[in-house]
């Protein structure tokens, strides 16, 4: 199973401002697993040790 076109780019924007370090205030977060879980069709991002989202097949996501 692969994402569509709108879960890549829903990554591209999550993976962004996860790691965008140039915000002062604004936390680096390491990307430590990208999946996508098979029964839900949605794609799984787990950031630093506890923030996890998942990007909806729309390309919108949530924690």
């Amino acid at each position: 199973m692969k994402p569509n076109n709108e879960q890549a780019q829903g990554l591209y924007r999550l993976c962004y401002r996860l790691t965008n370090v140039i915000y002062s205030g604004w936390q680096y977060r390491s990307i430590e697993i990208v999946r996508i879980d098979e029964r839900t069709g949605n794609l799984y991002v787990l950031a630093g040790d506890s923030l996890d989202f998942e990007i909806k097949p729309t390309g919108r996501y949530e924690p």
